[in-house]
């Protein structure tokens, strides 16, 4: 395993760590005294927490994009692909159907190897170039 390698699993490993940390304080924030206020405040929390644990894993074939959510593989193919970029330190695809459940697949990116705090750009530039999107 490379250090690309154990860098992208360190940042799923730590995106399924925030998602379940938040969904923890959004299960300790409910109470039966204030239903509605802390109700409110836990959906925002269940929220932040299940969109960390939905942050999906890309790998790139020759026809397709395979991703991985949660415990099973997706495909898509580089034709179905409408926009590819950089969201905050996550990447993400938007195909032209609805992905299930941001309509975006958000995936995580490994750190890059010439720039101390940046994340790698080169999966992105590899899918926009295989799906001839500019």
């Amino acid at each position: 395993m490379g250090a690309r390698d154990a860098s992208l699993n360190l940042a799923i490993v730590l995106n399924y760590g925030v998602g379940l940390f938040f969904s923890g304080v959004g299960i300790l924030i409910f109470t039966m005294a204030h239903l509605a206020a802390s109700g409110f405040i836990s959906a925002g929390f269940f929220g932040l927490g299940y969109f960390f644990l939905s942050v999906a894993r890309v790998k790139l074939e020759r026809r397709e994009i395979k991703y991985r959510r949660f415990f099973r593989w997706h495909a898509i193919a580089y034709t179905d692909v409408r926009e590819c970029g950089e969201s905050w330190v996550f990447g993400y695809i938007r195909p032209h159907r609805y992905a299930f459940p941001w309509g975006s697949i958000y995936f995580a990116r490994p750190t890059s190897s010439d720039s101390l705090f940046g994340y790698d750009r080169e999966i992105i530039t590899d899918i926009r170039s295989r799906a001839n999107i500019r």
